[in-house]
């Protein structure tokens, strides 16, 4: 603290009343003192405080002597306040917790602008923010993309090697920068069954205009599969198991409408009163445009767990992966099962979801 020295106190005038300015306009910086009496003097004047140990110090506590907020030394007036009413930089003040920041449980204190990026904390009774940068664990699998937090706390995607397997044998499945690609593979061994070649995203026996896939002896090709003469004579032959004209038996299904003996004569796979039936969604049959057993498609109804899909929106789960759908998890990006947003609140996930 600076000693007492002498100096002309000098008024200054606030409100419409005679204040003593301390030291000539100088910077207050504390002072010593005797008595009380000395903190008052003619050589410093700050209202409010009294001598303790020598020393001149505002006698309510936690009051520092300092300029108000907005206000700089030396130009200003110096008296006791509050730190939260203190000038930035007052040093008396470093440290202390303003009590817009105070509080008492993590509750109180405002986290990250994105909450999946981390959370409020009270420390000391002061508010913190702590902020998790890198990959979030909730991902949208198959996205090409990966969601992470910025040192900022802010959510941002960016390109991934996260291709989505799509179920078909007959697709290249990639990832063209930032979405994904299942391309198609046209005239290659169909990897899965070893057999047979893809044709337009699917795995094909045979085809009349490629003398590569030929049917072999005793066989003639229906234009995908390999069946036998019969079956592409352009005639009825109830006798060797067809059902309708070329179809039926060990032929290709039957069209709806078309005589049946059961449902694997049927391209519907539904034979009823001896004959092939229209697609329901109530029929027990994955059908029509069904992805699963009566299920998605044209029907209301999205697929359960490990029903058939093409998307996640096949799904009740909204989940799909390699062709069926998959159990909610709070990791998959999706809010579904008793999630109460994406992969928090519920009584599976650990995370809470923001309010």
């Amino acid at each position: 603290m600076r000693s007492l020295t002498t100096c002309v106190v000098v008024l200054v005038f606030l409100a419409g009343a005679a204040l003593p300015f301390a030291c000539g306009g100088e910077p207050y910086v504390g002072g010593d003192c005797a008595t009380t009496d000395d903190c008052l003097s003619g050589t410093q004047v700050v209202p409010g405080t009294i001598c303790v140990d020598e020393h001149c110090v505002c006698a309510e506590p936690g009051k520092e002597v300092c300029c108000a907020r907005g206000e700089r030394e030396p130009d200003c007036y110096q008296m006791c306040r509050y730190c939260d009413e203190c000038a930035e930089g007052t040093p008396e003040c470093s440290g202390v917790i303003d009590p817009s920041e105070r509080c008492e449980r993590d509750a109180e204190c405002p986290g990250p602008p994105d909450p999946r990026c981390g959370a409020g904390r009270c420390v000391e009774g002061k508010c913190e923010v702590e902020i998790r940068p890198g990959r979030l664990g909730s991902q949208i699998r198959g996205d090409c993309k990966q969601d992470e937090c910025t040192e900022e706390g802010v959510v941002v995607s960016v390109p991934a090697y996260d291709v989505y397997n799509d179920g078909n044998e007959c697709t290249n499945d990639l990832c063209d920068y930032d979405r994904p690609l299942n391309a198609l593979f046209d005239g290659v061994l169909c990897p899965i069954s070893g057999g047979g070649r893809c044709h337009k995203g699917r795995c094909v026996e045979c085809l009349h205009d490629d003398p590569t896939l030929r049917c072999g002896s005793g066989f003639a090709c229906d234009g995908v599969f390999c069946v036998p003469p019969h079956c592409v004579n352009m005639m009825f032959d109830p006798g060797r198991g067809e059902t309708a004209q070329d179809c039926g038996g060990d032929c290709a299904p039957c069209r709806d409408g078309d005589p049946c003996e059961s449902g694997e004569d049927c391209q519907s796979g539904v034979c009823a009163r001896a004959h092939c039936k229209a697609h329901t969604c109530d029929d027990g049959v994955r059908n029509g445009d069904e992805t699963g057993v009566d299920c998605s498609g044209s029907c209301p109804r999205r697929c359960p767990d490990g029903g058939g899909c093409e998307t996640g929106e096949d799904c009740e789960s909204g989940v799909c992966w390699a062709g069926k759908c998959e159990a909610p998890t709070c990791k998959d990006g999706v809010e579904n099962g008793d999630e109460r947003g994406v992969d928090c609140g519920g009584e599976g996930c650990e995370a809470a979801c923001p309010d």
